[in-house]
């Protein structure tokens, strides 16, 4: 396995650990604003979580390849790669969802919050290994 490889796989079990603490601390919070009852959710499917972490794997291995093309020089240029993915892709592409579910900024900024601080930790763990 390369270098890269465990690199992408290290910074994809960080952001994962930090959504599984993230959903832990702010799950009533984040039903409240979904309009989610307690009886509805289930810890016994590990479909989500497998599926998250897929997610933050492949996010992870798509930040390497971003940073690889643009070559951040220094971290403010590194945090301003990962701000604006953040909020050029992420942000933009996930508002309409909402808009569309008719759910609150609160219900969006607790779900995308995370990836904010996940992208910020991921780029930072990628940072000058490309």
């Amino acid at each position: 396995m390369s270098h890269h490889s465990v690199l992408v796989i290290t910074a994809a079990l960080v952001y994962f650990s930090l959504v599984l603490i993230w959903r832990l601390i702010f799950k009533k919070k984040w039903m409240l604003a979904w309009e989610i009852a307690s009886e509805e959710m289930t810890s016994k499917d590990p479909t989500p979580y497998l599926i998250s972490f897929i997610g933050t794997l492949w996010s992870s291995y798509g930040v390497f390849l971003i940073l690889k093309h643009i070559q951040p020089k220094n971290f403010t240029e590194l945090i301003a790669v990962s701000l604006g993915l953040w909020l050029f892709i992420f942000v933009g592409m996930g508002a309409k969802h909402y808009a569309f579910a008719q759910r609150s900024l609160k219900a969006f900024m607790l779900d995308y919050g995370v990836d904010l601080i996940g992208l910020f930790l991921v780029s930072a763990i990628l940072w000058k290994h490309y």
